[in-house]
């Protein structure tokens, strides 16, 4: 009977030892639990910072196609400006030359007249 009494005792004993490892695996697995916890949270926060910021620069390239479009606008308003002031500097300039070239006429007319005999035009 000593020999059953000692194969229970080391059969309590695996047992008590599995048992052991048993309780050192759930330990674990919890320990797992609460890291993939905080790992999905983690996650959820990084998905909504994304998105946040997903946001902002959907709204940054609408600001910045609108402030080219303006910028281009811009653009071509100081050309078409630039565009007049030249043909009016050109008018000025026509206008400058025609005055002269009438007044040169005139004072031409003005010496004829009086070389040929002091008279008036």
């Amino acid at each position: 009977m000593t020999d059953e009494i000692k194969d229970l005792q080391k059969g309590i004993t695996d047992i008590l030892v599995a048992i052991g490892k048993i309780e050192t695996e759930i330990k674990q697995l919890g320990s797992m639990a609460n890291k993939l916890d905080s790992t999905e949270k983690l996650a959820i926060e990084a998905m909504q910072s994304t998105k946040a910021a997903h946001k902002r620069l959907d709204e940054l390239s609408t600001e910045i196609a609108d402030l080219t479009k303006k910028a281009e606008d811009i653009k071509k308003e100081i050309e078409r400006r630039i565009d007049d002031d030249k043909r009016q500097g050109r008018d000025d300039k026509r206008w400058i030359v025609g005055t002269v070239l009438g007044a040169g006429a005139l004072i031409w007319k003005l010496i004829e007249s009086i070389s040929k005999g002091g008279g008036a035009v």
